[in-house]
């Protein structure tokens, strides 16, 4: 049992401590940038699959050259974070090329390919081409994304193993 002045200085350490609790916490959570979702989207892949280049995109893709693993379009106002995703200067036949090579692995082409990386208001930052739909958009200040590479799922060509849009694991 306490005696009462073993019980104040224990308010005292509590009340010292919240302070540093508090700015502990919200160092955390400014430091971790806020997340974005990767939403399928039908009309995504066909915009892949007709090889339509979109203006206003930065191109990237992940994967061997000649076979990728995943494509991204990025809208200008963003930047993707450097260092997991190569640059590629796209053109319409390069866009061919490896959409073809990434269908080609798998034998056939899936309905979904397609997303649509979305901001965490909502709004369209850009967007995705894989067989994979595992990954992590987060959104960091200066309108920096940082985009983990595409992770494999339990069945990868359902494109959010099958639930509702709006999917990030």
């Amino acid at each position: 049992m306490y005696s009462t002045s073993n019980q104040t200085k224990h308010s005292r350490r509590i009340r010292c401590l919240r302070p540093l609790l508090a700015l502990l916490v919200t160092l955390t959570v400014a430091c971790a940038g806020t997340y974005g979702n990767l939403q399928r989207s039908y009309d995504v892949s066909k915009v892949f699959e007709r090889h339509e280049v979109l203006a206003d995109h930065a191109y990237y893709a992940t994967g061997p050259e000649a076979r990728p693993t995943a494509i991204l379009a990025i809208h200008r106002s963003y930047t993707l974070k450097p260092g997991l995703w190569r640059p590629v200067d796209m053109t319409p036949e390069l866009l061919n090329r490896l959409v073809d090579a990434m269908t080609d692995q798998l034998g056939f082409t899936p309905a979904i390919l397609g997303g649509v990386i979305a901001d965490p208001e909502g709004k369209q930052a850009g967007v995705w081409y894989s067989y994979y739909s595992r990954t992590t958009i987060r959104f960091e200040p200066e309108n920096v994304i940082v985009v983990s590479l595409p992770a494999r799922d339990n069945d990868p060509l359902l494109m959010d193993g099958g639930r509702s849009p709006g999917f990030l694991r």
